[in-house]
């Protein structure tokens, strides 16, 4: 099983793709989850991404309250 992302990784795919985690929007990341790294399925499980967005989830929130959250985790 991977591990999340720690914050001085580099996310691989998307708009900011090559930033550091700490330095991705916390929007942005959230978008992610609302857009399908919710799901635990076998594919994605596993993913760094999806992984940090949970250790850290309560923080990306925090920042942007305003983002309607469809899936908690």
């Amino acid at each position: 099983m991977s591990s999340a992302f720690t914050h001085d990784d580099e996310i691989t795919f998307g708009k900011y793709s090559g930033a550091k985690m700490r330095d991705v929007p916390a929007s942005y990341l959230l978008w992610l989850w609302n857009n399908g790294m919710w799901r635990d399925t076998a594919s994605n499980r596993s993913d760094p991404v999806r992984l940090y967005i949970i250790e850290h989830f309560n923080s990306l929130e925090t920042d942007c309250p305003d983002i309607v959250i469809d899936h908690r985790p």
